[in-house]
């Protein structure tokens, strides 16, 4: 019988996004067979959102939480409590404070180990013993001596569990509260509102692509780009900015298709979730959307490419629902990939 491990995860965000949303998945499935600890912020709620980690943790995992300024201390007490077999971080704060301790020799004997959520900075992870990648392009731009302490684990996508007919009355529903027609062909796009997710560029195609008269866009999420993006789309009465949202799976009902515009993306996890929904979609060729549609180049477009954006949006326009191959992204299937990660350092 495979042995329990005592795992610490430590994460220090107050927003609720794709790294939060993986670090509660993982925690929780982990959980219901290992012991697991999880190092949060005093203060986890989104300001702007809402959005707050605390509400998606499964009940198995245990909670630790330090303010900003006791943050590092609790850290290094747990680190050297002798409590763990594994501590592993995510995103860079979290990452540099575990990094620092384990240089100044404070972080005890587990081993130390990160999940690359964004880019790969040697500040925060140089020290590490071991590296998951969510992506090949992570991996390839590793240091050798991590590249070769390293594993490339794909996030995950959890499948619906709604009804044809629970989707048919959520496609209904959200179309009316956007007042949008039910024969509508509408096209999705969601994430934080930001630059590197380029909806600006979104905007600017949509304008010039010639689409139908019945053709919408949907825009899910906020950000501190919203005010000016929707300056950008003021008086074009087929564009909807449906503000940020918990439901994501749920809005997908109300989608004919998805275009994922990124500038950059780590991984792209939205992008898996409107596969899981059956929708058509069209990607900007960039960081883990490219490993996600390697064997579908159709459904990519290069990602400053006005014209190729054009195109891949009226590809959607015209396109029917997908049966995509998931198998690759589910959840069980991840973890068990994480921990046995974890077993070659302990």
């Amino acid at each position: 019988m495979t042995s329990q491990l005592r795992i610490l995860h430590c994460l220090s965000t107050c927003e609720f996004a794709g790294t939060e949303r993986h670090v509660a998945e993982l925690t929780a499935i982990q959980a219901q067979i290992h012991d697991v600890t999880l190092l949060l912020e005093r203060r986890t709620a989104d300001p702007r959102t809402g959005g707050d980690i605390t509400r998606y943790l499964g009940p198995g995992v245990r909670i630790l939480r330090a303010g900003a300024a006791g943050y590092l201390g609790t850290l290094a007490r747990e680190m050297r409590s002798g409590h763990y077999d594994i501590v592993h971080t995510h995103l860079g704060r979290a990452s540099a404070r575990a990094s620092w301790l384990k240089r100044a020799g404070l972080a005890g004997r587990a081993p130390l180990l990160a999940t690359l959520h964004t880019d790969y900075r040697g500040r925060s992870y140089s020290i590490h013993d071991g590296l998951v990648c969510v992506a090949s392009w992570q991996q390839a731009g590793l240091p050798e001596r991590q590249r070769a302490a390293s594993a490339v684990i794909p996030n995950w996508t959890l499948p619906s569990s709604s009804t044809p007919l629970l989707r048919a009355e959520l496609r209904t529903q959200l179309r009316q509260e956007w007042n949008l027609s039910p024969e509508a062909v509408v096209i999705g796009a969601a994430g934080r509102m930001v630059p590197e997710k380029n909806f600006g560029f979104l905007i600017r195609a949509w304008k010039q692509a010639a689409l139908c008269s019945g053709t919408r866009l949907v825009l899910v999420g906020d950000g501190p780009e919203r005010r000016a993006l929707e300056a950008e789309a003021a008086g074009r009465r087929d564009i909807v900015f449906a503000g940020y949202r918990t439901d994501m799976p749920d809005l997908l009902a109300a989608f004919d298709a998805f275009v994922v515009p990124s500038r950059h993306e780590a991984f792209g996890l939205v992008l898996l979730e409107a596969m899981e929904a059956g929708l058509p979609v069209c990607a900007s060729a960039v960081g883990g959307l490219k490993d996600i549609l390697c064997d579908m180049p159709d459904c990519l477009f290069a990602p400053d490419s006005l014209e190729d954006l054009m195109k891949g949006l009226r590809r959607l326009e015209g396109s029917s629902a997908c049966l995509w191959d998931m198998s690759r992204y589910r959840i069980a299937t991840a973890a068990a990939r994480v921990e046995a990660f974890y077993r070659r350092y302990c």
